[in-house]
């Protein structure tokens, strides 16, 4: 049950949100500690990749995307007709 609420934690603290995290993803975790056949890896909510490497447990966010386009600059001012 510790293991479980660490791997939780770690994924939370990874970027995964913890309101849709659930068992499942934690399980995938766990079965990457502890029955590990070769498994690739673990995909989580929020973009979070967990991968087993040399014995030890990876967590990674994924890179931030480019920053927002600013908004458009308003149209020109129509200028007063002249009469």
């Amino acid at each position: 049950a510790v293991r479980r609420r660490v791997l939780r934690h770690s994924a939370v603290a990874a970027g995964a949100p913890s309101g849709a995290l659930a068992a499942v993803h934690v399980e995938a975790l766990d079965a990457l500690l502890t029955s590990w056949h070769g498994q690739q890896e673990a995909q989580l909510p929020g973009g979070v990749r967990a991968v087993r490497r040399c014995g030890r447990l990876h967590l990674s966010a994924p890179p931030p995307g480019p920053p927002p386009d600013p908004p458009p600059d308003p149209p020109p001012a129509e200028a007063p007709a002249e009469e």
